[in-house]
């Protein structure tokens, strides 16, 4: 059976953030695909939020949490968080601001908010903004609105799967996961 890189990369991120959140936390996974990363958060009360009907559909059949149709722009729509999960997911909009900006609004004061971006990556089909270290602190600066969040970075080769902490060069195309938790 082939297994991505990709995939093993997202599944990592899901370890990740398994480690972090606490136990009975609600989690909302925004852009939650096939809803696999719910086995991974078996602890807490997870949430997941998708575009794609089809994939929610199998995510609702084989996977345990709730699982909703809706814009991450929304995400307040469905209550408060713990901890909100979103991998690779704001290089695809429109507005990344507009996105991040909704996930913070959905996030409980001193909750955690793990997000990752693709950096240096090429691809313009997809991709709506190509992220650098740079751009990413200016998107964190123009949202976090007046809140303080400690800040952890881990950063993923795109082709070698080691462990998450493995400091590259910032020309390197690799992934970078921030752990944000805000403090009060």
């Amino acid at each position: 059976m082939f297994i991505s890189p990709v995939t093993v990369k997202h599944i990592e991120r899901y370890r990740l953030a398994g480690d972090l959140i606490p136990a009975g936390s609600t989690v909302l996974d925004a852009a939650c695909g096939s809803g696999y990363g719910s086995s991974l958060l078996t602890r807490c009360e997870y949430i997941g939020l998708d575009l794609e009907h089809t994939v929610l559909e199998y995510a609702r059949r084989h996977y345990s949490g709730t699982f909703h149709s809706l814009p991450i722009q929304r995400a307040a729509e469905l209550g408060q968080f713990d901890a909100i999960i979103s991998f690779e997911t704001l290089e695809h909009l429109e507005s990344p601001a507009q996105g991040l900006s909704a996930l913070l609004a959905a996030l409980k004061p001193g909750g955690m908010l793990l997000v990752s971006f693709p950096l240096n990556h090429p691809d313009t089909i997809y991709h709506q903004t190509i992220f650098t270290p740079a751009t990413v602190d200016s998107l964190l600066e123009q949202c976090y609105g007046g809140r303080q969040f400690s800040r952890d970075s881990y950063y993923q080769p795109s082709i070698q799967i080691e462990a998450l902490n493995h400091s590259l060069t910032e020309s390197t195309q690799v992934t970078l996961t921030l752990v944000l938790q805000e403090q009060l």
